[in-house]
């Protein structure tokens, strides 16, 4: 049954990806790029000092103009060792059970950008990643409204962890800009990219979400 599903899902991600010529979800958006803090309690994964960071924002389904949509951050950290840990998070609830449930974001500054999935950090207990906006950005879901604000400001972003029914901790602050030069920043891949002791579970949704980007990838003519 775990076959057949993953089977369906990454068939219809890669039909869905050729159709759109574009990734299935998210096929529009801003490339930034930057610097993630960690906080002292997670240099051990992230590395201390400032680690290098590409980024994209988007539009989840791609609805023109301030149309509300569900929004997502997307960004590439060079860990510890020098090798890229990937994060996909889109717009959630803020509740125990809306942190399993993407939402509709009005704004930019009103978005709280959440993994779905929680991580094991470790032996860590099972934690959300969640990424907060500061309230400068532009209230409206407007990509050129973001790249207009992006022309003269940064944004700059709270990494968040929340176990359920755990203290929230802060794990980084990130701070963006418009990218310059070549870097490639519409693909991104948690599945793949990720230190050695971090996984996101449960592992049978975990299998689900990798073929869906596999899919997808195929779907885009690129390497699965």
């Amino acid at each position: 049954m775990v076959d057949l599903s993953a089977a369906v899902v990454r068939s219809a991600f890669a039909a869905g990806a050729k159709l759109r010529h574009a990734r299935v979800l998210h096929p529009d958006g801003l490339h930034l790029s930057g610097r993630l803090h960690a906080e002292y309690q997670f240099e051990n994964l992230f590395g201390s000092g400032e680690r290098a960071v590409i980024a994209r924002m988007s539009k989840g389904t791609g609805l023109p103009g301030a149309v509300p949509d569900v929004l997502g951050f997307a960004f590439r950290v060079l860990d510890r060792d020098d090798r890229p840990w990937d994060f996909a998070l889109a717009t959630t609830g803020r509740s125990t059970v809306g942190r399993f449930v993407i939402t509709v974001a009005t704004g930019w500054a009103r978005a709280r950008y959440g993994s779905l999935m929680p991580y094991r950090f470790g032996d860590s207990t099972p934690t959300w990643v969640f990424a907060e906006p500061d309230a400068a950005q532009p209230k409206s879901a407007s990509i050129e409204a973001l790249e207009e604000y992006l022309g003269e400001h940064e944004v700059h972003l709270d990494l968040i962890g929340s176990p359920i029914g755990g203290p929230t901790t802060k794990l980084a602050e990130i701070n963006l800009r418009l990218a310059e030069g070549e870097h490639r920043t519409d693909y991104f891949d948690p599945m793949i990219n990720h230190p050695g002791e971090v996984e996101m579970v449960p592992k049978v949704i975990r299998q689900l979400r990798e073929v869906a980007y596999a899919g997808s990838r195929q779907g885009r003519g690129e390497a699965p």
